[in-house]
């Protein structure tokens, strides 16, 4: 019997839209010096998924400590650098 697949919600689709933002790649151009230039939205989800230690976007969405990760390493961070706030 295959294993049920589980689909992404809110986060993976939030993951999903900051991927494709020149904006957010550019933040982690400037948070993840090491590893810039993310200039592909393929380079951003790799990033996101490793940082969040995921394989796959929806666990954000069924993993309450990668949703937390998720919060603390990339979404907090990211609105607080649109402040202009140090994140």
């Amino acid at each position: 019997m295959r294993a049920e697949q589980q689909k992404g919600g809110a986060l993976a689709k939030l993951a999903g839209i900051f991927c494709r933002e020149p904006q957010f790649r550019a933040f982690l151009d400037a948070r993840w010096q090491d590893d810039a230039p993310y200039d592909t939205s393929e380079k951003a989800a790799d990033l996101v998924r490793r940082v969040c230690e995921v394989d796959k976007r929806s666990k954000l969405d069924h993993d309450p400590a990668a949703a937390e990760r998720f919060h603390d390493r990339i979404r907090i961070p990211y609105v607080n650098w649109q402040l202009g706030r140090s994140a």
